[in-house]
């Protein structure tokens, strides 16, 4: 059991595994069962520092923490299921959180509009406006319209000499709104041609590699 975790934890935090030394505030982890929801489900060990070492927690507490923190401070709430790991003396709870059915998954924020979350890499990230709209079409499909073709066109050919381009790269290129350029990428996107890329602290937009 103690090595079993051992190499769990020696993979180190990443797209599918996450380490919280402890719950302080449910809303806080609540960002990342949202984020692990969002994108292709994940792990979180509580009782783990992020440099790996095993702390330990009170698994009564931290049960409360977790069950709160999904099922109310998410919105819709996250599906989870637990598994608890001893080490030295020490409780390491698991939580497994399973890529959600429902996206957009929300976290809720006092005071404050709820925030959906997605993870990338070891990072838990603001879903970006585009991606929202993505979600939205999956949630109801009934079907695309493609506006101008001319736009698109332009568009796919401006990304053989720019990779990856931005929102705003695309009202620049095409002379439309902000609200239209957004729709645009977002069909584009929800019809595979094109995908979303996080790269250093911004959200691009590039063609899909098969």
């Amino acid at each position: 059991m103690a090595n079993s975790l051992q190499k769990l934890i020696s993979q180190g935090e990443h797209q599918h595994l996450d380490f919280k030394f402890k719950i302080s505030d449910a809303r806080h982890v609540a960002k990342s069962f949202a984020a692990f929801a969002n994108a292709s489900g994940g792990k979180l060990l509580i009782g783990v520092n992020d440099n790996g070492r095993i702390t330990g927690v009170c698994t009564e507490q931290e049960l409360y923490m977790v069950d709160a923190a999904a099922s109310y401070y998410c919105y819709p709430p996250v599906k989870y299921s637990v598994r608890w790991w001893e080490s030295k003396g020490k409780t390491v709870l698991e939580v497994n959180i399973p890529e959600g059915k429902q996206k957009p998954y929300y976290a809720k924020r006092k005071n404050k509009p709820h925030v959906a979350y997605i993870r990338i890499a070891d990072r838990d990230i603001k879903a970006c406006i585009v991606q929202l709209m993505v979600w939205k079409r999956q949630k109801n499909p009934s079907g695309i319209f493609i506006g101008d073709t001319d736009d698109i066109n332009w568009l796919l050919d401006s990304l053989e000499r720019y990779p990856c381009i931005t929102i705003m790269t695309v009202c620049k290129i095409l002379m439309i709104s902000y609200k239209k350029a957004v729709q645009l990428l977002a069909d584009l996107v929800y019809l595979d041609i094109l995908e979303i890329e996080y790269q250093n602290d911004r959200f691009f937009f590039g063609r899909k590699i098969e």
